[in-house]
């Protein structure tokens, strides 16, 4: 077992508000922390001073639907209280993906 920083940097979000962005079905991923859909809730316009967070980091909802964990295929803005993870050596997809995995405890 190890910590988890030493695995990934943790960062927290861009912070930003679905309500005063504009969608467009062509835009960037806006994933907010819900349970559905991957975390993604829109999408919307890239803005011109907020690059998006890159590709293939990890979400994790630190309020709403708290700890889901996705895998991010596409770079994406966040909404409030989203922390992603960054690792810190080259792991593949599925890699990423069994931490992103919670096992069942009865």
């Amino acid at each position: 077992m190890v910590e988890l920083q030493e695995i990934f940097d943790v960062k927290y979000g861009v912070n930003l508000e679905l309500n005063k962005l504009k969608h467009s079905v062509t835009g960037v991923n806006f994933v907010s922390r819900t349970l559905k859909n991957n975390g993604v809730s829109a999408r919307v316009e890239q803005l011109k001073n907020v690059s998006p967070i890159p590709a293939g980091t990890l979400t994790v909802a630190g309020g709403g639907s708290v700890l889901e964990t996705f895998l991010q295929p596409e770079p994406y803005y966040s909404g409030r209280d989203l922390y992603y993870l960054t690792a810190k050596k080259t792991l593949s997809d599925a890699q990423k993906l069994f931490y992103c995995a919670r096992p069942f405890i009865s």
